[in-house]
């Protein structure tokens, strides 16, 4: 079904533009599973499909080789509308793999909605009707997920789509700047991971306040993120493995999000404490392998939604707060490979048993010991502690090693006995010698 007439004018002049700036390429890249793929013949729903490891806070996806020269993208020439790209081959002049021959040779004449009856043109557009105007077929959603495109810029495509809702472009070879999609009224979502995105955080994104899903995971942008980033009413935001640093801001609280990367970064400074403001929707939140450093906050403890919480590969320090026992919901805990002391509370351990813990890792820092309920899940395997100070544990630290950390540790960070949360017949433990305590973050 072709759409009407003014509708397909701006739809066809929005293509022409994007095949003048496109090059069909193979990608250099291993195809991931995709957050959000495209469903059916029509608009794809905002449901992820996740990948690798635990939902959506998987990050399978290696980061991009960051050239353009397998896809014959070179500088723009000044004032050239095709950028340096040339515009894809005729089907019958060939293309790297089938895959992209099937995609690309459907791309002809009008049908830009022929998906919409089942068709086979125009493979990765999707259409629908709008809200306010139900008689009016339009292009909805367009999923290039993996199809191994590239284009030094996507402005002058996606944001001439007036009705576009969802643009995804996972694994592809595509640069540039990010276009202003304010215009857009309907849009909500956007997924330009695995690219090769560069420069500062893309500002364009911060005004839609619409936006329920951001992914802009495995790109090359750096910089500090922009704290109004976080004010954003989303559902799932990654930005995981770029060249983000400084500190997280301090309006982390304020998202909305259910499931939030911000992995394989260089993040520094701590944990914004504002985390417990999270409450009501936070489910999975990945720091790990940043530069984050500082007292592990007590308010994680009070974020009662958590299933994964991953704070692995920093430089975290401090006691591991009472206040984790009310983790009721987190299946898996990553703290390894910090700077973490003390004695690890058996409140933590007994969430194998009274809550939903199933791994807990806390390899690499410096405990220097654990309870009895701890010690069954060594014994089980479901609790990692090589690499700490625990005296007659296997795989352990050296004792000059140990002494020399406690001697001087990085932070001395505040223990505090309270618990928030009912936990019947558990007793805590006394607090700790002055000399392992004090400061804050």
């Amino acid at each position: 079904m072709a759409v009407p007439a003014a509708s397909g004018r701006a739809l066809l002049l929005a293509f022409a533009v994007a095949m003048l700036h496109a090059a069909v390429c193979e990608s250099n890249h291993t195809r991931f599973a995709m957050v959000a793929r495209g469903r059916g013949g029509n608009a794809p729903s905002l449901r992820p499909d996740g990948g690798e490891g635990k939902g959506l806070a998987a990050v399978p996806a290696p980061a991009p080789s960051g050239s353009l020269g397998g896809c014959g993208c070179q500088p723009a020439p000044s004032g050239s509308l095709r950028c340096g790209c040339q515009p894809a081959p005729p089907p019958e002049e060939g293309f790297l793999n089938d895959k992209l021959k099937g995609v690309t040779a459907s791309w002809v004449g009008t049908k830009l909605c022929d998906s919409f009856t089942g068709g086979g043109m125009y493979k990765g557009f999707y259409c629908d009707y709008p809200p306010d105007d139900p008689g009016t077929l339009t292009i909805a959603s367009i999923d290039f997920n993996g199809y191994g495109l590239c284009a030094p810029s996507i402005a002058g495509f996606v944001d001439a789509f007036p009705d576009l809702a969802l643009f995804h472009a996972n694994s592809n070879n595509l640069s540039g700047n990010v276009p202003d999609l304010t215009g857009l009224r309907y849009f909500y979502e956007l997924d330009l991971s695995n690219n090769n995105f560069s420069g500062s955080f893309p500002d364009t994104v911060v005004p839609l306040g619409g936006l329920l899903f951001l992914d802009l995971r495995f790109n090359r942008f750096v910089g500090t993120v922009p704290a109004p980033i976080f004010d954003l009413s989303v559902v799932a935001l990654f930005l995981n493995n770029n060249g983000f640093y400084g500190r997280i801001p301090d309006n982390f609280g304020s998202t909305t999000a259910q499931y939030l990367v911000v992995a394989n970064n260089q993040f520094t400074g701590p944990i914004p404490r504002s985390i417990y403001n999270t409450s009501a929707s936070l489910s999975e939140v990945l720091f790990l392998n940043n530069r984050l450093s500082g007292c592990l906050p007590y308010e994680i403890g009070l974020v009662e939604g958590l299933t994964v919480f991953d704070a692995g590969g920093n430089e975290i320090t401090g006691p591991i707060p009472l206040s984790f026992g009310c983790l009721g919901s987190v299946e898996e805990l990553n703290l390894a490979g910090n700077q973490l002391y003390g004695h690890i509370p058996d409140v933590l351990c007994l969430l194998a048993k009274t809550g939903k813990l199933q791994n807990l890792s806390l390899s690499d820092n410096y405990f220097h010991s654990v309870g009895p309920h701890c010690m069954e899940l060594v014994r089980s395997r479901l609790l990692d502690v090589r690499l700490n100070c625990i005296v007659g544990f296997p795989k352990q630290r050296a004792a000059l090693e140990c002494s020399r950390f406690y001697a001087d540790p990085p932070q001395h960070c505040p223990f505090v006995p309270h618990i928030p949360c009912n936990l019947p017949g558990f007793r805590p433990p006394v607090a700790l010698p002055d000399h392992l305590h004090g400061g804050g973050n």
